[in-house]
């Protein structure tokens, strides 16, 4: 049998897809690599990983290695053939860290079997891209001559709020002020920051957030109703990425899926105006109902004439629309 199990190394199953072992390859070489994770065992669990993706990253050694997992080296006529390059392939030669070279070589993919432009981009996305996939540090660079390019997530009440991060770069300080309002894909310049080119662009990432989703500047979440406020209207309070918070009023007949607008408290939008933010109305069920609530439900009941029923018409306003669509 193989030597070394590297579905349990990315913590993936046999089954897993291209994309699903490059993103569990991603997590980890974030995790613990030895620029980034100061433990003792960063460096052998970011090889660790590493040499799992070598593998399994490539088709034909993964197709190679799964024979050898379900017959054993002596039933493979190809076994050996997905041999990742190891600890001795040259992890510490050439490619100098964007984090630094401070723990006895960089780290790069050279001799290992994994692409140097691969394992940039996937650490950092395309070279010279603006729309890069986050990471919760600071990414790497990218650009021309003369320029250098990275990534930085922060939180929406860091964007929205604004204000001065400090970030490691090449080893040496730099203080990115973030402008008030900052969407996603934000650039920000900052002279002769790197220490390695004239110019730095910051492009600022936003991190997931628990209330709010993004869109060109505007804010949307959703505001849970119960069913009585929605018939007779009523009143939520709404917390703001700036640490105030709004009193939403609900229209008495609000039917779900209807959407409250506040104009102008999102994000800058691309034309430099401010975003909205966006409440969509939400009708649920208390999960805990008692029996005099009950009772009420029966009364309203016994007492409409309301009637459940398929809705008509609407398959073909939905067959319109994509047909304009």
């Amino acid at each position: 049998m193989a030597a070394k199990n590297y579905y349990d190394a990315l913590g993936v199953s046999r089954q897993a897809g291209k994309q699903e072992i490059k993103k569990a390859y991603q997590k980890l070489a974030k995790q613990w690599h030895p620029d980034v994770n100061k433990a003792p065992e960063a460096e052998a669990r970011f090889k660790e990983a590493a040499e799992a993706y070598e593998v399994l990253g490539n088709e034909e050694k993964r197709a190679a290695y799964d024979e050898e997992l379900r017959f054993g080296a002596a039933g493979s006529g190809s076994a050996g053939s997905w041999r990742a390059g190891g600890p001795s392939s040259g992890w510490q030669s050439g490619w100098e860290s964007v984090f630094g070279a401070g723990r006895g070589g960089a780290y790069s993919a050279s001799g290992s079997g994994i692409d140097e432009e691969d394992l940039f981009g996937m650490f950092f996305g395309s070279r010279g891209a603006a729309d890069r996939a986050g990471f919760d540090f600071f990414g790497g660079f990218g650009g021309g001559q003369g320029m250098a390019q990275a990534q930085l997530e922060i939180s929406l009440e860091q964007a929205y709020k604004g204000g001065n991060v400090t970030v490691q770069v090449g080893g040496r300080e730099v203080t990115v002020s973030i402008p008030p309002r900052s969407a996603e894909g934000t650039v920000i310049r900052v002279p002769g920051g790197s220490g390695q080119s004239d110019e730095l662009l910051i492009v600022l990432q936003l991190a997931p957030h628990s209330i709010y989703e993004t869109q060109e500047g505007d804010l949307h979440g959703t505001v849970e109703i119960a069913p009585w406020q929605a018939v007779l209207g009523g009143e939520a309070q709404a917390p703001l990425p700036d640490g105030s918070s709004i009193r939403l009023k609900i229209p008495a007949g609000t039917a779900g899926g209807h959407t409250l607008r506040i104009p102008g408290k999102g994000l800058k939008r691309q034309n430099g105006t401010n975003g909205d933010i966006l409440f969509r109305m939400e009708i649920v069920i208390p999960a805990e109902t008692g029996g005099t609530e009950k009772a009420l439900y029966r009364k309203l009941a016994d007492a409409s004439s309301y009637q459940a029923g398929v809705k008509r018409g609407s398959s073909g306003k939905r067959r319109q629309n994509a047909a304009r669509g």
